[in-house]
């Protein structure tokens, strides 16, 4: 049993550096997607203006924007001319790899091995690798989902505070982002 957890930390471990490698470099690289460039506009003004006004009929809620805030912060960022896309884009790309760790959190419903494998195929999916390079909605949400089903599930095994407060954390920046 030892021998499988020390595998399936090491197979963690791979995972997450996998995921950041796939994830992190050449953020620039390609040119501002149409949407990204509509939600680049919509942080600019939270990063000038301090406020946000969601409008309930077009755009999502503010969390991928309130996230993107220190990212700016660190890179002595205060104008929207002074935004670029590894400033917008390292948001989701970070969180792409933190969903990616948080598959460590299934170990007690799939056990070492399954969550390993879990975190293996996240790290290197396509589909999860292209939209952690977006400055889009969809990561965070996976991620806040992914939360919440977690809590979830750790309540339905044993319920107490944490479980309960994770949930509903997650289900609230679920609501905040779309």
């Amino acid at each position: 049993m030892e021998t499988i957890r020390s595998r399936s930390t090491a197979v963690f471990f791979v995972a997450i550096v996998l995921a950041a490698v796939l994830r992190l470099p050449d953020l620039a690289l390609r040119p501002m997607h149409a949407d990204e460039a509509v939600h680049a506009d919509k942080f600019g003004t939270l990063l000038e203006d301090g406020h946000y006004a969601y409008d309930s009929s077009e755009y999502h809620g503010p969390t991928l924007y309130y996230l993107t805030l220190p990212s700016a912060w660190l890179q002595g960022e205060r104008r929207y001319v002074e935004i670029d896309e590894v400033t917008l884009r390292v948001v989701p790309a970070l969180l792409g790899v933190l969903l990616v760790a948080a598959t460590l959190g299934a170990k007690g419903f799939l056990g070492w091995p399954g969550a390993a494998i879990a975190a293996l195929l996240t790290a290197v999916s396509p589909a999860m690798v292209f939209y952690s390079r977006y400055f889009i909605h969809e990561v965070p949400l996976v991620l806040f989902t992914f939360g919440a089903l977690l809590g979830a599930c750790w309540y339905l095994q044993r319920a107490s505070a944490l479980p309960a407060l994770l949930t509903g954390v997650c289900v609230g920046l679920m609501h905040a982002t779309k």
